[in-house]
């Protein structure tokens, strides 16, 4: 490898991790930067919660009655993946990310 490759390898690099360090560097979301202190230690959440799942006091009781959900379809596998490609080919699908 020449000077100048290796120049150009370490130039290419360290622009990138800048780039991925800057990337991630913010809150680029819309979510509110909230801080909380918790009052109770881990201990007493895991208490908590086990209370509350043996009285019945969560959203669902238990995990034998959260909602199932089925889904049918009537196209084989074949057919939606030809439909992927054709929405492709005539540029339909949204890339968020290259």
């Amino acid at each position: 490898m020449s000077v100048s490759t290796k120049f150009a390898a370490s130039a290419l690099i360290a622009l990138a991790s800048v780039a991925a360090t800057s990337a991630f560097a913010g809150n680029d979301n819309n979510y509110p930067d909230v801080k909380v202190a918790s009052t109770l230690s881990r201990a007493a959440v895991q208490a908590e919660a086990a209370q509350a799942l043996k009285d019945g006091n969560t959203p669902f009781g238990n995990d034998k009655q959260y909602p199932v959900l089925t889904s049918t379809s009537s196209k084989t596998r074949a057919e939606v993946r030809a439909e992927l490609v054709a929405a492709r080919e005539a540029g339909q699908l949204v890339r968020e990310h290259s």
